[in-house]
């Protein structure tokens, strides 16, 4: 009776070991399609304060409509998410890395770029020599080494520039934007966690599953010794 007890605790440790590294298997972290997106702490243009026209949208909020994109960005989105997720394309890089953020980002279309005076920013960035520079609070820790590509004419090509300040935040220097992916490399099959992050349902349903069968195993056990 002991020995079949010991045995089932250590099936259940082992079990309960296997789920972390399940959760964070493929191409994107568990939570990617539901998760909520980084804030934005500053954008510039041409030296211009344009935080208040650019608009970041995640996949969740791309199926809720949320956010003030165009329903042809919301698929692209979508369908560049379907593309990695599937295999159909991969992003253009070497080594252990996992995508922490599918994102699309623009300038807000209705609040932006249909007003005049708001000068078409979009057009603008597409002008020779302009960047647009943003610091996302992706909450990464110093040491975590991030790349960041855009989804342009059909291929994702990396940024001009990315820089991990060491206090959370990723300042990026985009030629366009469109379809963001922000990569992070993992450490030992381990995604670097982030602060702040909503919790992998998968995972905590499935070590609470893991659990109730080890009760009832255990309870079926008992009640047949004192049968």
């Amino acid at each position: 009776m002991k020995r079949s007890i010991s045995l089932i605790l250590v099936l259940l440790l082992c079990m309960s070991l296997a789920v972390p590294a399940l959760a964070v298997d493929g191409t994107f972290v568990p939570s990617i399609t539901y998760k909520d997106g980084p804030d934005v702490d500053s954008a510039e243009m041409d030296g211009e304060d344009v935080s208040d026209c650019l608009v970041i949208t995640t996949l969740k909020e791309a199926e809720e409509k949320s956010t003030d994109i165009t329903q042809e960005e919301r698929d692209t989105l979508q369908d560049v998410y379907d593309d990695l997720n599937s295999g159909k394309t991969k992003l253009p890089i070497d080594g252990n890395y996992v995508v922490r953020e599918l994102l699309d980002v623009s300038f807000k279309y209705e609040a932006c770029r249909q007003i005049e005076e708001h000068g078409h920013k979009d057009q603008k960035l597409k002008e020779e020599g302009v960047t647009l520079t943003v610091k996302f609070d992706l909450g990464v820790s110093k040491m975590d080494k991030v790349m960041v590509f855009t989804y342009i004419d059909g291929k994702w090509e990396p940024i001009e520039s990315v820089v991990n300040n060491g206090d959370g935040t990723v300042t990026c220097v985009f030629e366009d934007i469109c379809p963001v992916a922000f990569a992070l490399e993992q450490a030992n099959g381990v995604t670097p966690p982030k602060t702040g992050d909503t919790q992998n349902i998968t995972l905590w349903v499935s070590l609470m599953a893991v659990s109730a069968v080890g009760l009832v195993v255990l309870f079926v056990l008992l009640k047949k010794k004192h049968a």
